[in-house]
């Protein structure tokens, strides 16, 4: 679930949800639970800002903005690249696992 931040009300609920579909599926299928908090300053205004944030236990915090126009798709942005920060933190994790998992084996 998305907490909703400044700019944002319950009447945009459905939008947001629709728009973040991909990664509010993504966290709903991981083992952790995902916080989430999205925000936006100067809404549907020349220097619109949206901002969202995501706490994952174990991962530092992810934080991505935009500064697209359009709504929908400053959702869409902010959405891709937290998606892109896990996936990123995930696989350098596996990766730094994998690594000391095969130093371990090969002694």
């Amino acid at each position: 679930m998305v907490r909703l931040g400044g700019g944002f009300t319950e009447y945009d609920r459905h939008l947001i949800e629709v728009t973040l579909s991909q990664l509010l599926s993504r966290a709903a299928a991981s083992d952790r639970l995902w916080e989430m908090e999205i925000s936006v300053k100067e809404r549907e205004k020349p220097g619109q800002y949206v901002t969202l944030e995501a706490w994952v236990p174990g991962q530092d915090r992810f934080v991505a903005n935009s500064s697209l126009p359009n709504l929908r798709d400053a959702l869409n942005d902010v959405g891709a690249d937290v998606l892109t920060q896990f996936t990123k933190a995930r696989d350098k994790a596996s990766r730094d696992h994998r690594a000391k998992r095969d130093t371990i084996r090969g002694q």
